[in-house]
């Protein structure tokens, strides 16, 4: 669902705000929170959905007038009876997260929360204009953590400032986030869309390269073109399509889904440390796989670049959590599919 739309950053990779300000008008369009929760309320009745994942680029949530409007989506979820029977996701950014108001907004539904982290560097920040700050992220992370809401994050591992210096300290802040194994640990390269500012500045620097539809750049330091290419087949088991951080992610995603609508199942404790000792395990692998290509690569040796030692070990996390995964939903099944199936529409 959509609750909003628009965003008043002007992060330079994005091209959200280049999109929206293209158009006359406000650059945040808030709908009336009684028709955003009317419309839960009729997917509820009409199709028994109970899960809602708000995919508005930036839920509002800051300032007077985001206040305002996320209380009225409250009353308007009391009001038409869907405290207890509906679940809910939102993005923000994690300047936004602030413990007493996210405690309020799990006590109504919000399970899931995804932040756009981008880097693990002030430097990095800065260069993709995020006004936000390395200690505002941890602290975003921390009070989710201790709230008990679920997250998911974007992260940026490479972007045309990054250098062998960044990179190893954005590996070190994403074993502050998830090094405890609270997620699966994803990251990427920055691309640069069509019609972004940074777009325009690789363009100008002689280093944009590609197309509309394959858009690349060079680094500053060109060895990290090399090393860039040769890390993506080493990480793309954890990484691309299902791989094993995205299966890790998706059973944590179950895991809190399952703990808001059967609340005490037998064993969630266990399965939770169980997911917890294994998603720990298959992050530190990636993390030290990215670390130890970084030495090997800068001591100029490449054989140590073998895509299929990676993949066994994605292979072997992956078998590990469908084992764990598929006995613990077996054990319970029959309490799981006492509820209402809903039929697929079309």
């Amino acid at each position: 669902m959509l609750a909003s739309r628009g965003c008043v950053r002007r992060c330079t990779f994005c091209s959200i705000h280049v999109f929206y300000r293209a158009a006359r008008g406000r650059l945040v369009r808030l709908r009336r929170p009684a028709e955003v929760v009317g419309e839960m309320r009729e997917l509820h009745d009409r199709r028994d959905a109970r899960i809602f994942l708000f995919q508005d680029d930036d839920f509002p949530l800051w300032g007077q007038r985001g206040r305002a409007w996320v209380s009225e989506i409250l009353e308007e979820l009391r009001r038409q009876d869907l405290l207890g029977r509906v679940a809910w996701k939102i993005s923000c950014r994690a300047d936004d997260v602030e413990p007493d108001l996210f405690a309020t907004l799990q006590d109504a539904g919000l399970y899931l929360v995804y932040l756009g982290l981008e880097s693990g560097t002030d430097e990095g920040l800065r260069a993709l204009n995020k006004q936000l700050s390395v200690s505002q992220s941890l602290g975003a992370v921390r009070a989710l953590k201790r709230l008990g809401v679920t997250f998911e994050y974007g992260f940026m591992l490479f972007d045309p400032s990054s250098t062998f210096e960044s990179v190893r300290a954005n590996v070190a802040f994403l074993r502050e986030v998830v090094g405890d194994g609270s997620g699966g640990a994803t990251f990427c390269r920055m691309l640069p869309y069509g019609g972004t500012p940074i777009r325009d500045q690789l363009r100008e620097q002689g280093r944009l390269r590609g197309g509309i539809t394959d858009p690349d750049y060079d680094f500053l330091d060109t060895r990290l073109n090399e090393y860039h290419r040769l890390l993506d087949g080493m990480a793309a088991p954890w990484l691309q399509g299902g791989g094993a951080s995205h299966q890790l992610n998706w059973a944590w995603h179950e895991v809190a889904v399952l703990e808001r609508f059967f609340p005490g199942l037998d064993g969630m404790d266990a399965y939770r440390t169980g997911l917890a000792h294994l998603c720990t395990r298959s992050n530190g692998v990636l993390f030290s796989l990215v670390e130890s290509s970084l030495q090997a690569f800068e001591g100029e040796d490449r054989s140590w670049f073998d895509p299929r030692k990676a993949r066994t070990s994605c292979d072997r996390v992956v078998t590990e959590l469908l084992a764990l995964r598929n006995e613990f939903i077996c054990r319970h099944q029959s309490t799981l599919l006492s509820e209402r199936v809903i039929e697929p529409v079309g």
